[in-house]
């Protein structure tokens, strides 16, 4: 059977009424949280981080003003390497999908994540709509974010597992207090690595949480309202095991890559700059701010991963304005470089119209 005929066929069959083809609606509320996401990050970044760190601005921009054009170059093309690879995710979510469909897919996705509070769930969104636009079956893109959903999530979770190992079982001389928590970070990390493989790949254990969810459901009177939910779950479940078992590992070297190549941005980042750490305790500092990137309050996370990876770099022995100044050039790359990269991919897409994807 054809694409095109499947896909007519599912789209009669009343699976879906064109709702995921459309970009979520944002009401006042929406435009409210944005507007205070944008006022925090403008707070926390332009006053919460000299004020948090102990620094100035003028310090800060004096570490700043050390990197070279060689460096700056360096970067950029870290950068794009790490969008490159991450169309290995993509490519092995959903078969068929090209690796310039991919890359104009990440671009976009990755453009509203880093400028809207609530750009993830828009994010998706376009890329539904993308992928749509290159023939691709409903099902087939549902199962797909979720994968990579889960594949990104599980990765910001075993980064900060790695970070703790580092802090605990590495050379670096932490406080206690750091130590205790990288402790309790990495035991709750791992936990949740191994429920999450054995939902996806263990029909028992899937079952088993369902029920206690169910249970726990049942005692706020909402267990009625899971039973539709739970149909969805299973038949989801199954998709992504099958997707999983079949890209699995080419997805997993495709987050591996990217998150290289981007440490390689961050260690290139402080040595631009003047902070002087060993690689151990940037490690650290790095699994750190991904682990924040997972707060939406800000776009991204912005201005809490600036504060909170800058003063663990200060903890471990960095000075305050080169350790802030890391923290902005990261930042500065992964926020806002990004972006002319999103918009050309954006237009590129609109100008193309529908196309089929290819290798």
């Amino acid at each position: 059977m054809s694409r095109a005929v499947d896909e007519s066929a599912e789209d009669h069959g009343g699976e879906d009424h064109g709702g995921g083809s459309a970009l979520p609606a944002l009401g006042w509320k929406d435009l409210a949280r944005t507007l205070v996401g944008l006022v925090l990050v403008v707070l926390l970044i332009a006053y919460g981080l000299p004020y948090f760190l102990d620094t100035s601005w003028a310090e800060i921009w004096a570490q700043l003003s050390r990197v070279r054009a060689p460096d700056a170059l360096a970067m950029a093309a870290l950068l794009v390497g790490a969008l490159a690879c991450y169309t290995w995710v993509l490519t092995g979510s959903l078969p068929g999908l090209g690796h310039r469909q991919g890359f104009q897919a990440n671009a976009v996705s990755s453009l509203v994540a880093n400028v809207l509070p609530l750009g993830a769930a828009i994010g998706f969104a376009l890329q539904f709509m993308m992928f749509r636009s290159w023939g691709f079956l409903k099902r087939e893109i549902s199962s797909s974010l979720l994968v990579t959903g889960l594949w990104n999530l599980l990765a910001r979770i075993a980064l900060p597992v790695i970070g703790a190992l580092v802090l605990v079982a590495g050379p670096i001389d932490a406080p206690r207090i750091v130590i205790n928590g990288a402790l309790i970070a990495g035991a709750v990390g791992t936990g949740v690595l191994v429920v999450a493989c054995l939902m996806v790949f263990s029909d028992t254990v899937s079952a088993q949480i369902v029920t206690l969810v169910h249970t726990v459901a049942g005692w706020f009177g909402r267990g009625t309202r899971l039973r539709r939910v739970d149909q969805v779950i299973t038949d989801q479940r199954r998709r992504i095991a099958s997707v999983v078992r079949h890209g699995g590992l080419k997805m997993t070297l495709g987050m591996t890559g990217q998150f290289v190549l981007l440490f390689g941005l961050y260690w290139l980042a402080a040595r631009s700059v003047g902070l002087d750490l060993p690689l151990a305790e940037l490690i650290a500092a790095y699994t750190f701010r991904q682990m924040l990137t997972a707060v939406a309050v800000t776009p991204g996370g912005l201005g809490v991963t600036e504060v909170g990876t800058a003063g663990l770099l200060v903890v471990l022995g960095g000075s305050a304005g080169a350790a802030s100044a890391t923290a902005l050039l990261y930042a500065i790359y992964a926020h806002l470089v990004v972006v002319p990269f999103g918009v050309a991919a954006l237009v590129a897409w609109r100008v193309q119209g529908r196309r089929p994807a290819v290798p």
